[in-house]
């Protein structure tokens, strides 16, 4: 058989598969309406399926000329992670085979995996995930590629980028400190199955997505069934200081806990951190934890009625926000419950990119987005005058909690880094105190510092995350005396070290580069720190004395 022939047979096999599929999901429709009492129009077990280890569904047979465009949203995470080798291979396989099929998009590529939402039209998008698939078919045979057809041209993404990145999700859970998913990921339901437990006693359910998102629409369990959890998140870094919380724990406890977010990608790792941490706690247990599968964007699809689901599902991309798809525009406005955060009349849009600017205990800015609805005075003031923005959060006084669990403690405990040996998910090899191969100390070492910066905005920066800065040495030039943008921090502890370390990059208080044009359409955007290890060299003195002129507050701009 030529290589043409067995494409023809590959093709066949594909189109017979997703025939017997088709059969198979009209009567599992019809039976899970029954179970829950639903008519027959009001589930839809097609949407709830997977797509992946199977063909993807066939392109629409005809195409509107003006909803040709076809989305495709997907992550794949990798375990062991990819080597530094195998991370530029991927990278570059990525940014072919997009080249080669015109896809559009944005994507983030990190040593744990990949995670793009993709636009292009059908038959170019599923050659795209085809080829993924010839590629490494160990790792995206596994991949559910959601595809959505017939969506407006105006939605598509004009280029594609696929940024190189550390973790695909913000919780500041990359390398050793992540939680492993072959051993303590949550489990999968489908939608249906999702449904129904929502209607269950002991349980509850957390939206493991940013409050802003939370606001215009979540999970509204039946009365009697699930209790909802909402973490109030600012970023996803706030997760695990949530989750490791006293108050959330008790309320975890003995009872079975699900979890959701927009496509599944973040409750992966959500609902292996909360098995790690019951794991590793033998007075910390639940009755399991489980996720839709496929995230509210699928719940959604399978129930077009929108099911348990009330107000609209934040996304991050050209369409701003999904909804039931056969829920009229006036029940949509009956779920609304969030307003605009400067006349308080209902509203549940984000349109403007309008942040809070309200300051938190630590120095930072807030920069949640606000939701500033469309009456012409709420424009007016939001652009006038965007420092009066605040976020429900930030109205509420709301703090986050401060201590993160000791999650490589928690791996080493569970045999997931052995003793001086790999760990299971990285596949490095951690040193003793946890790290990949650096000495810890209890001195930093911070760079690219403005000229700008203060002793003072140091402190804040470091100590509004929980990390006690003991003293700030200003690094200068040998022969003349000025500062060049770096400095060294004495921490009080290399507990305090290591807890910057895990959480750089750290925001500067009161620093802001400015990025797009310049005048009034230039935007603000919190400055970050790095910071890294800074063991004494052979022969060094330290501490250095500071006793006669104490802490200097301002770096010396030298002779």
């Amino acid at each position: 058989m030529n290589d043409k022939q067995k494409a023809a047979a590959a093709k066949k096999a594909r189109k017979e598969a997703r025939r017997a599929i088709a059969r198979a999901n009209l009567a599992e429709s019809a039976s899970a309406a029954r179970d829950l009492g639903l008519p027959p129009s009001a589930v839809e077990v097609a949407a709830s399926k997977s797509n992946a280890n199977r063909p993807l569904p066939a392109p629409p047979p005809q195409i509107d000329s003006n909803h040709g465009t076809t989305i495709c949203l997907f992550y794949q995470y990798k375990e062991p992670s990819w080597t530094k080798k195998e991370h530029k291979a991927a990278l570059n396989k990525v940014h072919e085979l997009a080249k080669q099929y015109s896809v559009t998009g944005r994507g983030r590529c990190a040593p744990e995996g990949l995670n793009c939402t993709l636009t292009a039209s059908p038959n170019d998008l599923r050659a795209f995930c085809y080829g993924l698939r010839a590629w490494d078919p160990a790792l995206f045979d596994g991949t559910d590629f959601k595809l959505e057809d017939g969506v407006a041209n105006g939605r598509r993404f004009r280029t594609f980028t696929l940024r190189k990145v550390d973790e695909l999700v913000g919780y500041a859970l990359d390398g050793v400190k992540a939680p492993s998913l072959h051993r303590h990921s949550g489990t999968h339901l489908e939608a249906t199955d999702y449904h129904r437990a929502m209607g269950q006693r002991d349980t509850v359910i957390i939206d493991v997505r940013n409050a802003y998102e939370s606001d215009i629409g979540r999970f509204r369990p039946p009365e009697g069934g699930a209790t909802l959890l909402d973490p109030k998140m600012r970023t996803s870094q706030d997760f695990p200081k949530w989750l490791n919380a006293a108050e959330t724990k008790s309320q975890l406890k003995d009872k079975t806990v699900m979890m959701y977010c927009t496509g599944g990608i973040r409750c992966e790792r959500a609902t292996a951190l909360l098995n790690q941490i019951t794991d590793a706690e033998p007075d910390f247990e639940t009755k399991g934890v489980v996720m839709v599968r496929g995230g509210i964007e699928r719940y959604l699809k399978t129930f077009p009625e929108g099911g348990y689901w009330t107000g609209r599902n934040y996304l991050f991309d050209k369409r701003m926000e999904q909804a039931p798809a056969r829920k009229s525009a006036e029940a949509l406005e009956e779920d609304v419950d969030s307003a605009c955060c400067l006349c308080k009349a209902k509203y549940a849009r984000y349109r403007g990119q309008h942040k809070c600017a309200a300051q938190l205990p630590s120095g930072m800015i807030c920069a949640v987005p606000v939701i500033v609805c469309d009456a012409p005075e709420c424009q007016a003031a939001a652009k006038d005058e965007p420092n009066g923005l605040q976020c429900p959060l930030c109205v509420e006084g709301y703090q986050t909690p401060e201590t993160a669990p000791d999650l490589v403690g928690q791996k080493r405990k569970l045999g997931l880094i052995a003793k001086g040996g790999i760990d299971a998910v990285t596949g490095q090899k951690v040193d003793a105190k946890g790290c990949e191969g650096r000495q810890q100390s209890q001195r930093l070492f911070v760079g690219k510092l403005p000229l700008t910066v203060t002793a003072s905005k140091l402190r804040r920066s470091f100590e509004g995350r929980d990390c006690k800065l003991q003293s700030v040495h200003w690094i200068v030039d040998r022969d003349n005396g000025a500062f060049y943008g770096s400095a060294f921090c004495q921490m009080a502890s290399v507990q305090d070290a290591k807890r910057a370390v895990a959480l750089t990059p750290l925001p500067l208080s009161g620093e802001f580069d400015r990025r797009g044009r310049s005048g009034r359409g230039r935007k603000k955007r919190q400055r970050t720190i790095r910071v890294a290890f800074a063991p004494l060299r052979g022969g060094e003195e330290w501490p250095v004395q500071l006793e006669e002129s104490g802490e200097m507050e301002y770096p010396p701009m030298g002779s």
